[in-house]
């Protein structure tokens, strides 16, 4: 399956750029998760946990954040967060 590119960003800097298999993220009304080809959304975040998966079946890489908001299209999923650290 093809690849998602993947920015999660902050006001100082851009955290993580990569290409990824799937994204789960933490929204206001419960967790969303993201395959390649997903149709276009913005949302608004809560502060959680971002799960990226960069292989199908592989381990999940953990960045908690707090608030902002995701924004989806068929080929990329963007994360403007507040705070994001690795976790």
């Amino acid at each position: 399956m093809p690849k998602l590119a993947c920015d999660i960003t902050t006001p100082q800097a851009q955290f993580f750029s990569e290409e990824v298999y799937s994204v789960v993220v933490p929204g206001t009304e419960g967790e969303m998760g993201f395959l390649y080809g997903h149709v276009p959304l913005v949302s608004a975040l809560t502060n959680g946990v971002v799960r990226v998966k960069k292989d199908e079946g592989g381990p999940d890489t953990e960045f908690a954040i707090e608030g902002g908001y995701v924004q989806v299209t068929g080929t990329k999923v963007i994360i403007l967060a507040d705070k994001a650290e690795a976790k």
